[in-house]
């Protein structure tokens, strides 16, 4: 029987770890087994490193609701973990995918515009999984430059989709200048942060989705009320003009009302504030093209439309702007406004832009109707005052309800609401009503026309008085002093 050979005693230094002690350990008795360790432990360490950096990524998503904070956590956290030359995050959008954050080892890089339709996107979006795409291939490098534009030194490039369910939300792309730097760990890792950016911005758009309809339904609460309660219309202009800017994220706004052939803007604010007071032509417009057609408009190029007015142009840079009818029942009395924002106007703005503009047409009716009531009002006092007899409509029980100048000059009154809730006979005679052959009782009672020559209580005056039935109760009284 052979003796076993000692196996020296491991010495442990303070700086040493227990898995540099074993290795050591091993290496003394087989180098093989010690090298199989090595990259046993080199892998736990990665895989440690890795899950760290998938925590911390994971943490600062939870953290937050908003897109953008999501976004730039996606692009840091995928460039600090995979080690590449840069990295970046698209997102989809009503005008496809948008280049939100790029990301260099120096910082910030100009963002680029993408198609999934073409380069190392075309293709690789619809199956949801990881694509990596290096130079060592011709038609992988053609869409590598396809993809990258100008960005230089690209040797490999990796596409992970955003993806929940059904629905491409975005996607990551981080590139290097090493065509070995992204293995299928590293493609693993990415598509676990995928995973979960993807759930972080279907809640942030939720959540985002969710305020912009509770700051519009308090917009449109606000404002109906104000266009229901107000007869000042300018008023009710620049509240309903403050709350499109606001929603629409807009530049500025206006509302111009039809004249005839003619628009004019009663309202603006922002940067169309210098546009408040001016005309323009109904045919030779786009706020005219609306008012004729009745239907919204929209443009994000207003410079190239041949029926834009140049002379608001010359005072208002309008690049874009969406413009919608102001419709009553008996057609469209105008148009409101909103110019310039950093994104293009979508669908979306329109449909929110109506309904604010329905309001602003139901304030501009209402203020009319105030006015032509007003008017009416005017008419009907002057024509009442200048009636030569006394006329005062009295209730049920005599009471005076309106008179008329002469009415007051009769009864001696000289104050315009003297004779206002007293009783005619009192106010008029200084007594109360006759016994008999009284025309206001038969008036009231009887529906029809009573007459009757009234003396004073005094005995000084008479009066001719006439009484006829008022159709919401009560009477209308004329008399005329006829002493002689």
């Amino acid at each position: 029987m052979t003796a076993s050979r000692p196996v020296p005693a491991a010495r442990i230094t303070p700086s040493e770890s227990m898995p540099d002690v074993a290795v050591r350990a091993l290496d003394a008795m087989a180098p093989d087994g010690a090298e199989v360790v090595r990259q046993l432990l080199a892998v736990g360490e990665r895989r440690a490193v890795e899950l760290q950096q998938l925590q911390q990524i994971t943490a600062a998503l939870s953290r937050t609701l908003d897109e953008d904070t999501i976004l730039d956590e996606v692009a840091r956290g995928t460039l600090r973990a995979l080690g590449g030359t840069g990295a970046l995050v698209a997102v989809t959008g009503e005008g496809g995918l948008q280049t939100r954050r790029h990301l260099g080892t120096e910082g910030e890089r100009p963002l680029l515009p993408f198609r999934a339709d073409e380069g190392a996107l075309a293709g690789s979006l619809p199956g949801g999984g990881p694509r990596l795409f290096t130079r060592e291939r011709e038609d992988e490098a053609a869409a590598i430059a396809q993809t990258m534009g100008t960005v230089p030194g690209i040797e490999a490039l990796l596409v992970v989709p955003m993806v929940q369910g059904h629905t491409l939300l975005g996607v990551i792309v981080a590139y290097a200048d090493d065509r070995h730097a992204f293995d299928a760990e590293t493609r693993e890792f990415l598509v676990t942060v995928a995973i979960s950016a993807g759930t972080a911005l279907r809640n942030a758009r939720l959540y985002a989705e969710s305020e912009r309809e509770r700051r519009q339904s308090d917009a449109m609460a606000e404002v109906a009320r104000a266009a229901g309660e107000s007869l000042r219309v300018t008023e009710v202009q620049r509240l309903i003009m403050r709350h499109a800017m606001a929603l629409l994220r807009a530049d500025g706004a206006c509302v111009a009302v039809r004249d005839g052939e003619y628009l004019l803007i009663e309202s603006a604010l922002g940067i169309a504030a210098v546009l408040a007071g001016v005309v323009v032509p109904v045919h030779g417009s786009l706020s005219g093209r609306v008012v004729r057609t009745g239907e919204a408009y929209t443009s994000n190029a207003v410079h190239d439309e041949t029926e834009a007015y140049r002379r608001n142009l010359e005072l208002v840079d309008v690049r874009r702007a969406v413009i919608v009818p102001l419709r009553t029942a008996r057609g469209t009395i105008g148009a409101l406004s909103v110019y310039n924002r950093a994104e293009e106007f979508r669908s979306g703005d329109v449909r929110i832009l109506q309904r604010l503009a329905d309001q602003v047409a139901v304030a501009i009716v209402n203020s009319r109707l105030f006015t032509d009531i007003q008017e009416a009002t005017r008419e009907w006092s002057s024509t009442f005052d200048a009636i030569g007899v006394g006329m005062a409509v009295v209730n049920d029980e005599g009471r005076v309800l309106r008179c008329n100048v002469r009415a007051r000059q009769l009864a001696g009154i000289d104050s315009p609401v003297g004779l206002m809730g007293r009783p005619l006979y009192q106010a008029l005679l200084g007594t109360d009503a006759p016994a008999d052959a009284d025309p206001v009782r038969v008036a009231i009672d009887d529906g029809t026309r009573g007459r009757a020559r009234l003396r004073s209580g005094d005995g000084k005056r008479t009066f001719d008085v006439q009484a006829v039935p008022h159709q919401d109760g009560g009477a209308v009284v004329t008399f005329d002093e006829i002493t002689g």
